[in-house]
């Protein structure tokens, strides 16, 4: 998705639309892997829904900035929201460029003290997106039909647009896609203590922060934000670098969260079933766009998280 390319005149006719003014420069980002991203002028981002053009992903990310601008948190300012299909048939959202390169670029040349103060404030800053309330739970998006009063019933409901997705494409059986969504209906003593839904970021990592001079200057990439359960982000973590490979940042991000909110008692089992969740989402993705090897590790990834939530049931979860 990344190397499509758009005329210039397309974009200068969008420009004009909105009242942005004519464009001198256009630079093609390396960013970008599934929506395409050009900067313009060196000051605009402007980005495109080409894939999912069925998700009203762009509003839900102009719903999350902005939720995050209020509360101070280091994000792109959001210029235009455009899905009116007039200049390109996609969902279009125009932001403002953030200074600095994603975190996992900088770490290259960093000491290792610059990577835990990094560390430790990407933490800190995903408790306070996680401060941000919201009255339901499920997509941010305005035009969303996907919200819920309960947490629980978002995850039911959300297993079960994922497995029929699967049930289409002829990669689950009704039985095996029944046994997905019964975990999330079995677990309510899990999930019925979540009264209250955060905003969730649902991709984090560093590869989605910018930094300069040490200091992380913007948070990135909120299309796929939600209002939820806070350790439901943690599944994003999982199985990163920093979660696996390099302990000490591992330890400095847990410490940057947690000297703003503490984890649950149930931390640890809810993993299980966000990994499931987050797991049989990309089973449909992978099957479609990632190829056959990417789709058999997904299979096996959601046939172990399900055995380990079932062999968990022992314990009362």
């Amino acid at each position: 998705m990344k190397s499509m390319r758009f005329d210039s005149l397309t974009i200068q006719a969008l420009f004009e639309k909105h009242s942005l003014g004519r464009i001198e420069r256009i630079e093609y980002s390396d960013r970008g892997i599934v929506n395409p991203c050009v900067f313009i002028n060196d000051h605009y981002v402007v980005r495109v829904n080409v894939r999912d053009v069925e998700l009203p992903k762009f509003d839900n990310e102009q719903q999350a900035l902005q939720l995050m601008k209020s509360e101070g948190i280091p994000v792109p300012d959001v210029y235009v929201f455009d899905n009116s299909h007039e200049h390109l048939p996609y969902e279009i959202l125009i932001t403002s460029k953030m200074p600095g390169i994603d975190i996992w670029k900088a770490s290259e040349a960093a000491t290792d003290e610059a990577k835990i103060k990094l560390a430790y404030n990407s933490g800190v800053l995903l408790a306070q997106i996680h401060g941000i309330r919201r009255d339901r739970f499920g997509e941010l998006a305005l035009s969303s039909t996907n919200q819920y009063d309960s947490w629980q019933r978002y995850l039911v409901e959300g297993m079960k647009q994922r497995t029929n997705r699967c049930l289409k494409l002829g990669i689950l059986n009704p039985e095996e896609a029944e046994r997905y969504v019964f975990v999330y209906k079995r677990a309510t003593s899990l999930f019925s203590g979540i009264a209250t839904a955060s905003l969730v970021h649902n991709d984090y990592h560093f590869a989605n922060m910018l930094c300069a001079d040490g200091e992380i200057t913007a948070i990135l990439d909120m299309e796929w934000s939600i209002a939820g359960d806070p350790e439901f982000d943690f599944k994003s973590l999982h199985s990163r670098e920093v979660f696996t490979q390099l302990p000490e940042l591992q330890q400095a991000f847990m410490a940057g969260y947690s000297s703003l909110r503490k984890l649950s008692p149930f931390f640890e089992i809810k993993q299980l079933y966000y990994q499931l969740f987050e797991t049989v989402e990309l089973l449909s993705v992978s099957y479609l766009h990632w190829g056959e090897d990417s789709y058999q590790g997904y299979k096996a990834s959601a046939k172990s998280w399900l055995e380990q939530i079932e062999a968990a049931w022992s314990t009362g979860y």
